[in-house]
């Protein structure tokens, strides 16, 4: 007894030093920034530090989300550190991780006290489950709402195994089911496995007239629970975008992107057929992949095969299949295989009545999920959507269902078929931490292009430089990245530098199209920085001629009144203030514009207007972050320029980031005296 007891206790130790070393390790000494839409899900936190709100769904990349993963993640932004915001929302990710694994071990011990190893295969089977270490390191919000689904199944299973479940239980779940919507739509999942469950558990009670009665009471307690925690989120959603679920299919650079991927069409064979070709070719872009949904989310399950490479955001998959991929495709059948047969006696004891409480709703999971996931890659044909990450909820029943799969052989196997199982299930989390170990099996990689951006949001500009220095150097097109240096020198003070990146840019550019506006903008706004205006002038004059934006009109204003044309600078400045009134740096220049004309009450009203803009959340494009495309690639692409008595200067994030306060707190000054105190 006391050696089992001490080989349990040495699986435990060096399951957990595993499980959280491979995590930290990731977490702490990893690439920054890679990750499903890593760049949209940062931005959002970076909304939240910059405007002190959350973002409007028609936004930009990511922002149609629910807010609560980037909520918990503020904090961290406010630290003022690009490093510690994305190494901590990786530790965030593992934690989350491993709470799942905890839960699904602690409910395992509750099923078998009497074998007490089965909840170190319960735990192991999550903790060192691929795609939990991947998405785990990811800033997403997906591990985020599959551990807040998990704590709404466990205490739903335990109120359910009293002799008479509580309301109060129900509440809970209700108000966990409630964070669970807060963190990723897709918690209706939840919600319905949970009311299925409701339903079914009271038709398949002895008293069925009883638990019938109870049903109606406990489910409106379950809703009013939830609707008490997440409905104003929803309700937001229905007043400003006239859906419940907004999605950002309809952004321009979402639907572009969707144009370009395969298959774009699905078929109901691609939902009933199981290639064995996953087995030695993972790649999801292959054919027998692309026409096998099934098939791409077990490889996706055992191996990270949507991970993204450093070279135009090609699938390292495409070129070759990593050796560790194979070997994981290979290893995850036993554990595969386990989970499902154990689904099956699950569903025997369903309707036998024995542990009911417990499996009924982790079936009634499956079921939804299976369902959604389905509907949702019918709606989305494109290869990208068949991501396992977005059924990691499912983490509890896999590890419940293959401790279930595991009983009969204690039973009925023997020690040498017990050996070789959980030898097998040894080396499949051994291998599965050593693929999943950045740099240690797979090649390790620089940080991501966005990591760039959010070095600059922080003012980390030479960290930043690095970054877009490397991309330039010998990209095919190197635009993007020279825009990304530009905007660099142009923070640091350096805007002849700017202005030679920024024209460069523009002139490759022309080679291959039509020019951007925004980009001829840019090259404007360095020229003027610089103390050219005459050359600022003539081409913002040029671009606004083909096409009127208000953000390069605002800035022809800001360059008038530089240059001394008041009269121009302030029509200018109400033009564009009819078209974007929440332009914080063009308020502000017609204040002081205003002023020097003499028109003091024309002043008062304009900085008034620009202190409560700048402590509201922008309705429209968000100037310190952008959108997640601007994020990645163009991190100066709307500057806005700022009038510093005959000087210009571009309005940073920091301008963003500090206006609320420092207008708010100029505004009674200018009360009383009337005079320009220069905040900006």
């Amino acid at each position: 007894m006391r050696g089992s007891c001490g080989v349990l206790a040495a699986g435990w130790t060096l399951a957990l030093v595993a499980a959280i070393g491979a995590r930290a390790y990731n977490a702490l000494a990893g690439p920054l920034m890679w990750g499903y839409d890593a760049w949209g899900h940062v931005a959002y936190v970076l909304f939240l530090d910059a405007y002190g709100g959350v973002p409007w769904a028609d936004q930009g990349w990511s922002y149609y989300q629910p807010p609560l993963h980037y909520v918990l993640a503020w904090p961290l932004a406010r630290l003022g550190s690009a490093e510690v915001l994305v190494r901590g929302l990786s530790l965030l990710g593992g934690a989350a991780s491993l709470a799942v694994a905890g839960l699904a071990a602690r409910l395992a011990h509750v099923l078998h006290p009497e074998r007490p190893g089965l909840a170190l295969v319960a735990f192991c089977a999550v903790a060192f489950l691929p795609v939990h270490l991947a998405v785990g390191n990811m800033p997403g919000n997906e591990m985020t709402l599959a551990c807040l689904v998990t704590l709404a199944m466990w205490a739903w299973i335990a109120n359910e195994r009293r002799p008479l479940p509580r309301l109060r239980g129900d509440a809970l779940t209700g108000a966990l089911l409630g964070l669970a919507l807060l963190a990723k739509h897709t918690g209706f999942v939840a919600v319905a496995a949970l009311t299925t469950a409701l339903v079914l558990g009271a038709a398949l009670a002895p008293d069925r007239r009883a638990a019938r009665r109870r049903v109606a009471l406990r489910g409106r307690v379950l809703l009013a629970a939830l609707l008490l925690v997440a409905g104003f989120h929803y309700v937001r959603n229905v007043e400003s975008t006239g859906k419940l679920i907004p999605t950002n299919r309809d952004n321009p650079m979402v639907a572009g992107v969707e144009a370009g991927q395969p298959p774009g069409v699905r078929r109901v064979r691609d939902y009933l057929t199981l290639s064995p070709r996953m087995l030695a070719s993972p790649n999801p872009l292959a054919p027998h992949m692309l026409r096998s949904i099934w098939s791409s989310l077990y490889t996706n399950v055992w191996a990270d095969t949507h991970r993204e490479s450093d070279s135009e955001r090609a699938l390292s998959a495409e070129s070759a299949v990593p050796r560790g991929f194979v070997a994981m495709m290979w290893l995850g059948l036993l554990p595969t295989g386990l989970a499902l047969a154990g689904a099956g006696l699950a569903l025997r004891d369903v309707w036998a009545d024995r542990r009911r409480s417990v499996y009924l709703p982790l079936l009634a999971l499956c079921a939804w999920m299976g369902l959604g996931f389905a509907v949702f890659t019918w709606i989305v044909p494109r290869w990208s959507a068949v991501k396992a990450s977005y059924c990691l909820s499912l983490s509890l029943p896999f590890a419940l269902f293959l401790v279930r799969g595991l009983e009969p052989l204690r039973r009925r196997g023997s020690r040498a078929l017990q050996g070789g199982v959980a030898a097998w299930l040894l080396v499949t989390a051994v291998a599965s931490t050593a693929v999943g170990a950045m740099g240690l099996v797979l090649p390790r990689r620089h940080d991501a292009p966005a990591s760039g951006a959010v070095r600059f949001y922080f003012g980390e500009y030479e960290a930043a430089r690095r970054v877009y220095a490397r991309l330039a150097t010998g990209a095919p097109y190197p635009v993007p990245w020279l825009d990304n240096l530009g905007a660099v020198e142009l923070a640091q003070g350096r805007p002849e530098r700017a202005r030679r990146l920024y024209a460069r840019a523009v002139d490759v550019e022309r080679k291959h199209g039509p020019g951007d506006p925004y980009r001829s903008g840019q090259l404007a706004v360095a020229q003027a920085v610089a103390g050219d205006l005459e050359a600022a002038l003539a081409l913002l004059d040029a671009i606004l001629a083909r096409r009127d934006l208000p953000e390069l009109r605002a800035n022809r204003g800001a360059v008038r009144a530089a240059a001394g044309d008041l009269s121009g600078a302030r029509t200018d400045l109400r033009e564009a203030l009819e078209r974007e009134p929440a332009l914080v740096p063009a308020r502000l220049n017609l204040a002081r514009v205003a002023e020097r004309l003499g028109a003091a009450a024309e002043a008062g009203r304009a900085f008034e207007r620009a202190a409560r803009d700048a402590c509201a959340t922008p309705r429209r494009f968000p100037y310190a972050v952008g959108t997640g495309e601007v994020l990645e690639w163009g991190i100066g692409r709307r500057w806005l320029l700022l009038l510093e008595g005959d000087r210009t200067l571009p309005a940073l994030p920091a301008f963003y980031r500090e206006a609320c306060q420092d207008l708010r707190a100029e505004l009674p000054t200018r009360s009383r005296t009337g005079s320009d105190g220069g905040a900006s």
